[in-house]
């Protein structure tokens, strides 16, 4: 990357505070005016000239002030910016609160942390479940529904629950669902969801002893339920928040970016394009035509990663318009993620809930 002055640097992060607060082309005036460098017009102009030429700003308007280009916005990522913005004592309430209430349900929790962080930072966010094939299973569970139909859940080691509707030729009485859930969790709990191979399913098929059709059934529904949960889940949250910039008021560019939202496969991958960042190993940020979709280019994409169970990864993704407030974003997000790692690391449950648990032995046991 070319080397700037350490007075180039300041006018670059100048400009691009100025365009983020203003939206505006921001000139040389402005920079005098409003900034402690001390400096006049001409020399500041003479700088943004030199800017302009080693593309860090542009000009978009012949007699208009200069504007981050892409290259400028990344060097402001790695090398200028200051996470400065703590979240409120308010939103980390909510956080915890949420994470608490919902522990139990993962799907839950990434879609209500996705829908948050849309409200926090008014942007776009994306949330990816984590890929299902490397997660253990915890618990199998079938449950009668009427005569003809039996639903199957399956919850992960991540606490994922996944259902599958099956038909039965026949009823299935309470009593009998839970002999099947037993023998399905004594041959397949804690194994990895590609170890249920041949001869775990002829071992299963033995010990079920029941009707050929209806053990054929189970096993369809498993590998079913199985290949549903390997494919990636996404959910995304406040995407018509893009449309608050004046960056997407042209109705063209407006809907090419709502149509990438839309659009699953595109989507993601846009989001696994996202580049590693200096900041944090777990961040990984796209600045504006560094995205590889024309339609994304106006576009910066900041996303960070949350582990399930060891080494199953998703993905929160918060995308705005390249004049993004950085230093927000990532704030928020790494505050948040923080207290998702900590909830997921305990199983779903606080530490303050596993006191409270001893304690309640104790007493239990004094008693």
């Amino acid at each position: 990357m070319d080397s700037l002055s350490d007075r180039q640097m300041q006018i670059l992060q100048a400009i691009i505070l100025n365009y983020l607060e203003t939206a505006e082309p921001v000139g040389s005036r402005t920079i005098s005016r409003r900034s402690p460098l001390g400096l006049s017009s001409a020399t500041i102009r003479n700088e943004m000239a030199d800017l302009e030429e080693l593309g860090f700003i542009v000009q978009p308007h012949t007699s208009a002030g200069r504007i981050p280009s892409s290259k400028g916005y990344r060097l402001y990522v790695d090398s200028l910016l200051r996470s400065e913005r703590i979240p409120t004592e308010d939103e980390t309430r909510v956080v915890s609160a949420m994470l608490k209430r919902k522990s139990q349900q993962l799907d839950a929790v990434l879609r209500e942390i996705g829908e948050l962080l849309s409200v926090i930072t008014r942007y776009p966010t994306v949330v990816t479940m984590p890929n299902m094939n490397r997660t253990k299973l915890k618990h199998l569970q079938l449950i009668p529904v009427d005569e003809h139909s039996t639903v199957l859940m399956i919850v992960t080691d991540g606490n994922v629950v996944r259902n599958h509707m099956l038909s039965m030729d026949h009823a299935l009485s309470q009593e009998e669902a839970d002999r099947l859930s037993n023998v399905m969790n004594h041959n397949l709990q804690g194994l990895a969801m590609e170890e249920i191979n041949l001869p775990v399913i002829q071992k299963l098929r033995r010990e079920l002893g029941i009707e050929q059709e209806i053990v054929t059934s189970l096993l369809d529904a498993i590998q079913s339920t199985v290949e549903y949960a390997s494919d990636t889940e996404m959910y995304t949250a406040g995407t018509t928040n893009i449309l608050d910039f004046p960056e997407f008021s042209d109705v063209q560019s407006a809907r090419a970016v709502m149509e990438v939202f839309h659009k699953k496969d595109e989507m993601l991958s846009t989001i696994r394009s996202t580049h590693p960042t200096r900041l944090s190993h777990n961040l990984r940020i796209t600045i504006g035509k560094e995205n590889e979709l024309t339609a994304m280019q106006e576009c910066s994409v900041i996303t960070t990663t949350y582990t399930v169970g060891g080494d199953n990864k998703g993905t929160i993704s918060v995308i705005g318009p390249v004049r993004m407030d950085y230093g927000k974003v990532i704030s928020t997000l790494g505050s948040m993620m923080t207290d998702l790692q900590r909830a997921l690391s305990y199983g779903g449950d606080t530490q303050e809930e596993g006191n409270q648990d001893e304690e309640r032995k104790e007493e239990d046991g004094d008693s």
